[in-house]
């Protein structure tokens, strides 16, 4: 009996999610670009992000020769910095910057965005008491700092692949 409730159970929660509108967070990339590829400093921490991105988005990665839109990454900064003090002058916040500076070139290496730097900012709390958390937390901002910033790029290559409208 208990294995038919929770059967039971199981596929409500399907159905209750299905009919919610869930699914899995991609990006709305709706111009007729069908191949990208990433050039320039592909060593900085926000390349693996935006690959995964713009090819969880439908897109195919080829050569750059090939591509149809390049993504040249040029530069990238990480900071961070306290913004307020505890007790014996510790700190008690700290503010997370996390920027990349970009172009986008189109397949005949043409430039459709000039070098542009997108920047992301957050403050955290750190709990003294539970510095294991309070890693967590920073790298989990660091992640959602990234993700933000490959969101903003692939709008950009979404925007400036779209035919201008008359």
């Amino acid at each position: 009996m208990g294995r038919i409730l929770s059967t039971i159970i199981l596929a409500a929660a399907l159905v209750s999610v299905s009919a919610c509108g869930f699914r899995l967070r991609t990006y709305n990339f709706e111009a007729n670009v069908d191949s990208f590829a990433i050039s320039g400093r592909t060593n900085v921490s926000i390349t693996q992000p935006l690959r995964r991105g713009l090819l969880q988005a439908g897109v195919a990665e080829k050569p750059a020769a090939e591509a149809g839109l390049v993504v040249e990454l040029l530069q990238q900064r990480e900071e961070r910095r306290s913004v307020s003090t505890a007790g014996q002058a510790r700190a008690a916040e700290y503010e997370m910057n996390f920027a990349v500076r970009y172009r986008i070139l189109d397949g005949k290496q043409q430039e459709l965005l000039p070098p542009t730097w997108v920047e992301r900012i957050r403050v955290y709390r750190i709990d003294r008491d539970n510095i294991v958390g309070s890693s967590e937390e920073q790298a989990l901002l660091q992640r959602e700092l990234m993700q933000d910033i490959v969101g903003q790029i692939i709008r950009s290559m979404d925007a400036v692949s779209r035919p201008a409208e008359a």
